[in-house]
């Protein structure tokens, strides 16, 4: 029975990962702008090759079997921490995607072709995978601040990544007195199979889980991000602003209406793409002014706003007048013999029982009394007896 048993899980193990694999070749096939998933299909059907192989067959003293068995499994570790590190946007260093599995692989070439050993290549092989994947922890423990399916996918890859030392252990017992790679069918052998087979399952999953995600979360910054100023988009300026109204008792919350003077003049003497590198400009000098609370959008045409959370009037203001001074300053690169821009800006504060509409009305009633008083300047609401900042 325990024969069954062990057979069974042997063959369940390259099934689940060659399932794996052709889930990742199939993500990366329609998603050709994220190569992690191409090193991940190819780490799980290297996987699925080395066990099969050990399966098929059994590596015998001197044989070689052993040595390509091993360097399938040195490969599909090396692919895994690539796969895991491009995700985020890192690389391992060559000790760990080189050297080490270079080493690895010669040691168990020679505990296999020149002085035959089974114990000695569990060694360097399960340790040795763990090495190489151990090498990624320190660049992955971002995940552990991440999203719910990053931290989880942090998490079980450390638990599979360790696992490999007391597997080690387990493994090297009923190896001892039998120098053969199908170990007998001994109950510590029928655990070894049944955890690498959840721990194969679980890390697949959390990977494709985590792709899923990537995705969702692309499209979403898609949506929410105007392409040409990198910008929060006015359906993502309206969602944020839904967790800021009302503020919270005590606090302000102030707004800044931007609109760029003569900018029809730009379009028509320099072109329609001399002036979408202006607004690019614009929206990279506004995101650098602000803080990261802030939420910066652009509403269309050549106008922006920036909602200001806990922001009394009188910072508003101060923050405009930057701003306004900030453009005024730089100098456009799209635009030769003219150089620079100005803007207009009106800032208004949310009074008790405002939506965003109604912020955004006044603000625009504001700005389009900078705009008739000779723009290039910061207008406020005179009516709220606020001094003059700007």
């Amino acid at each position: 029975m325990l024969h069954d048993a062990g057979l069974f899980l042997a063959l369940v193990n390259p099934a689940i990962a060659s399932l794996l694999a052709l889930c990742f070749l199939f993500a990366w096939h329609h998603e050709r702008t994220r190569p992690h998933l191409l090193q991940l299909g190819a780490c799980y059907l290297l996987a699925a090759a080395a066990i099969g192989l050990q399966i098929a067959w059994p590596p015998r003293a001197g044989g070689g079997t052993a040595t390509v068995a091993g360097a399938l499994y040195l490969g599909s570790a090396v692919l895994m921490l690539r796969g895991m590190l491009a995700r985020i946007g890192a690389r391992p260093d060559r000790c760990a995607a080189v050297a080490l599995p270079l080493a690895l692989f010669g040691m168990v070439a020679w505990f296999d072709l020149a002085h035959p050993s089974l114990v000695a290549r569990i060694c360097i092989l399960n340790v040795g995978v763990a090495l190489i994947l151990l090498t990624g922890v320190a660049s992955l423990a971002r995940l552990r601040t991440g999203r719910t399916v990053d931290r989880v996918l942090f998490w079980v890859y450390l638990v599979f990544t360790l696992q490999f030392l007391p597997r080690t252990l387990l493994a090297l017992a009923p190896a001892a007195a039998h120098d053969a790679i199908v170990l007998p069918p001994a109950a510590c052998w029928l655990w070894l199979q049944a955890t690498l087979a959840l721990l194969l399952l679980a890390l697949g999953l959390a990977l494709l889980a985590a792709t899923a995600q990537d995705v969702i979360d692309d499209l979403r910054h898609e949506r929410d991000t105007d392409p040409l100023t990198q910008l929060h988009s006015r359906r993502s300026l309206e969602a944020l602003a839904a967790r800021q109204i009302p503020p919270r008792p005590g606090e302000s919350l102030s707004m800044l209406l931007c609109d760029l003077d003569f900018f029809k003049f730009i379009n028509d003497n320099y072109g329609h793409s001399a002036g979408d590198a202006v607004l690019a400009q614009v929206g990279r000098v506004i995101a650098a002014g602000i803080r990261r609370r802030d939420i910066a959008a652009r509403l269309g045409g050549e106008e922006f706003v920036v909602l200001l959370p806990d922001t009394p009037h009188e910072a508003a203001l101060q923050l405009a007048g930057r701003l306004r001074e900030t453009l005024e300053q730089t100098s456009m690169e799209a635009l030769p013999g003219m150089r620079n821009v100005t803007a207009s800006f009106g800032v208004a504060t949310l009074r008790p029982g405002e939506d965003l509409e109604a912020l955004l009305m006044r603000a625009d009633h504001v700005l389009y009394a900078a705009k008739s008083n000779g723009r290039n300047c910061v207008e406020w609401e005179r009516e709220a007896g606020l001094p003059a900042l700007a």
